[in-house]
């Protein structure tokens, strides 16, 4: 029999790949204490573990979740790298850069038909504008403007946000801002005293009745409390350039509860002391430090506090209750309060960033600050909003309670007085500016 052989080299087909680790799109710029969650991709190898560093500042966990420090580093430019546990050779990196406040957004208003608005000020005497804004890390989202002018010249412009994710209109948040009997629109009574005295009036809502299916608004994540907050501040920055559009009248804002807690993030996360001379934040922020909210109720944190003198002693608490809870869970791709609250606990550090006092300490040199609360209020809100307005050093500020104002402030006719006298006093720029 005859062999043939034939010749050749040796086949590198089996050869596997080298590996390789890749992180996905992360933000150029975060803020002061803000936090962000890295991933990594692995291929060669079906080991998907990666080692996380962080250099230059801030801490990063096993998962790749980033806090900043609370203060910008000399050098502000982090160094974040992910090395391969199948191949201690494979790494990578890249870098983000630490500023003093979290990076505003981008916004598009385009004009629009009013639909028609029950129980408050009629669409035909109203402007409407929808506002779509782009925020790092969040979805794309839409938010509604409602303006109304005064009779005269404008003396200023009030911005009105309600509570929760804000999927309300100030002038009919029904039924929050009702009287007890149904029959006193408080919300509308504000924005109606504010236009009587010359102010122009947005009013701001991420839902209803533009948008009925966005009952979360502003908080509808993934993302975090804090970054989702962006989308109130860059709408704020929007409404500031385009329909206060003025150096010379003062821009203030109010709102409730939730509401209060987005104008506690543009103040204290976003740096709009620089465009507020005013706030009136009422029943908040509630999202003060939710580190102390999200806790079983054997850690809640308690304290007295007496509304008025000659009002009862009462004691008051940082900590939610399921409801509230609820609340914050959409924010994030798991319902990560409600599991706190029931003794799973949230990643370390992340709900401490993720609060309005999640960075450093703030002076409002331009913002003058007014909390009111109610002194029947029970929920968590008293506690948080008195926390963060202790926690405002060199700002000109004043704290109030209304003794028989439930959480919804302007629900009680006193309370809705109080919220339309404070701005109308206190909704003026300041001195250094007004001289200019």
């Amino acid at each position: 029999m005859l062999l043939v052989a034939c010749g050749g080299s040796s086949s590198n087909n089996n050869q596997q790949p080298p590996v390789t680790v890749s992180i996905a799109s992360a933000p150029a710029n975060i803020g002061a204490g803000a936090n962000w969650q890295y991933s990594a991709t692995v291929s060669g190898s079906s080991n998907q573990t990666v080692t996380w560093t962080a250099t230059g500042g801030g801490t990063i966990d096993s998962t790749g979740l980033y806090i900043a420090p609370t203060t910008v580093p000399t050098s502000p430019t982090v160094t974040i790298s992910a090395q391969s546990a199948a191949a201690a050779s494979a790494s990578t990196s890249t870098t983000v850069t630490v500023q003093a406040n979290d990076p505003l957004g981008s916004a598009t208003g385009t004009a629009m038909t009013c639909p028609t608005f029950a129980g408050g000020i009629p669409a035909d005497q109203s402007a409407c504008y929808q506002v779509n804004i782009s925020c790092d890390g969040v979805a794309d989202f839409s938010a509604y403007v409602k303006v109304n002018q005064p009779a005269g010249a404008p003396i200023g412009t009030v911005i009105l946000g309600t509570g929760t994710g804000g999927s309300a209109l100030y002038d009919y948040d029904n039924p929050v801002f009702f009287s007890s009997d149904g029959t006193v629109n408080g919300g509308l009574a504000v924005v109606n005293a504010l236009l009587n005295s010359g102010f122009t009036t947005a009013q701001v809502t991420f839902g209803a009745p533009f948008n009925t299916s966005n009952s979360a608004g502003w908080l509808i994540g993934p993302g975090g409390v804090r970054r989702l907050a962006c989308r109130y501040a860059t709408l704020a920055q929007w409404i500031y350039s385009n329909v206060h559009n003025s150096t010379t009248i003062p821009l203030c804002a109010t709102g409730n509860s939730g509401g209060a807690g987005a104008i506690g993030y543009a103040l204290t996360d976003y740096g709009l002391d620089s465009i507020f001379a005013m706030v009136e934040a009422t029943s908040g922020p509630p999202m003060s430090r939710l580190d102390a909210a999200c806790v079983p109720a054997s850690q809640c944190q308690t304290a007295n506090f007496t509304c008025n003198p000659g009002d009862p002693t009462e004691t008051i608490h940082m900590c939610y209750a399921n409801s509230e809870s609820q609340i914050i869970d959409p924010a994030y791709s798991q319902p990560i309060c409600t599991n706190a609250l029931n003794g799973t606990a949230a990643p370390s550090g992340l709900l401490l960033s993720d609060s309005v006092l999640g960075g450093p300490a703030r002076t409002f040199s331009n913002t003058y600050v007014s909390v009111v609360v109610g002194g029947q209020d029970t929920s968590s809100a008293v506690d948080q909003a008195l926390t963060w307005y202790a926690a405002l050093t060199n700002t000109s500020k004043n704290q109030a309670c209304v003794s028989d104002a439930p959480h919804p402030i302007p629900s009680v006719q006193d309370g809705a007085q109080r919220i339309a006298s404070d701005i109308q006093n206190l909704c003026k720029l300041p001195a250094k500016a007004a001289a200019k």
